[in-house]
């Protein structure tokens, strides 16, 4: 029994290594073909891929109103992936699932995936969340400020320290989103991204608090509620025209997708 079960386990094993041998081989065939010219891959296209072939030339030569090199270039780029799928036994048309004439208008007219707020620029996100978090918290102070009167207004955050917050926060939230959710790069380990996070707002922190020295309390006035405001409604109000200028939409706080006008 034993020995029969040795056999048996001698059987899958050399079954499986004949799988890997036969796959790895397959792939460098594959592999092969991509360095091949146009000629030797036209040369090995099937009558039914070879039809195919000349059929979406000449729509592209119709459609796109191309050169017949220019529409032949374009069907030149096609042709490993054709082959490579011939060999797997798939026609083209199975492999685009289109016939030429649509295959021809699908590359003429290409779907352009909607970008997110993370495929724009580090510093338009940053600028954005800044503008953002500056008029929130000026709106804050604002409102506050409002109610407040006197000695308890003395207690309250002078306008330098308002922006310096808000900056901080547009340019950490910009970062944080650019580490938890990376276009194609490794994300960071967790305990990195509190760390820095930490080392940031301790960073801010005493920037604050260096700025509530008396002495500095003249490049760091508290202003009048009224004037938080206004200052709340020009930073809003700026983020929605840099917004208009850069075609962003959505946020740090919105995942949505950006616009692709003016790209």
């Amino acid at each position: 029994m034993a020995e029969e079960k040795n056999e048996n386990t001698a059987n899958i094993d050399q079954s499986k290594q004949e799988k890997i041998k036969a796959k790895t081989e397959s792939e460098n065939k594959d592999d092969a073909v991509k360095t091949q010219s146009p000629e030797e891959l036209r040369a090995a296209l099937s009558n039914k891929n070879a039809d195919y072939v000349f059929r979406l030339q000449k729509e592209l030569e119709n459609q796109g109103n191309m050169s017949s090199e220019d529409a032949k270039a374009k069907v030149d780029a096609l042709l490993p992936e054709i082959v490579i799928a011939q060999r797997h036994g798939q026609p083209a048309n199975g492999l685009y699932m289109a016939s030429p004439s649509i295959k021809a208008s699908q590359i003429l007219h290409p779907t352009q995936k909607p970008k997110t707020f993370m495929d724009i620029p580090f510093w338009q996100r940053a600028v954005d969340n800044g503008l953002l978090w500056l008029a929130i918290f000026m709106a804050l102070y604002g409102v506050m400020g409002m109610f407040t009167t006197g000695k308890n207004q003395a207690g309250q955050y002078g306008v330098l320290t308002i922006i310096i917050v808000g900056v901080a926060l547009g340019v950490l939230t910009a970062k944080y989103n650019e580490w938890v959710m990376p276009n194609g790069q490794k994300k960071i380990s967790w305990m990195r991204v509190i760390l820095i996070s930490v080392a940031l707002v301790i960073v801010m922190l005493a920037a604050t608090l260096l700025l509530q020295l008396p002495a500095l309390q003249v490049i760091n006035p508290v202003l009048p509620g009224i004037v938080y405001l206004i200052i709340a409604a020009i930073s809003y109000g700026a983020r929605y025209l840099f917004r208009r200028q850069y075609h962003i939409i959505g946020s740090a706080f919105g995942q949505t997708s950006v616009s692709n006008k003016g790209k």
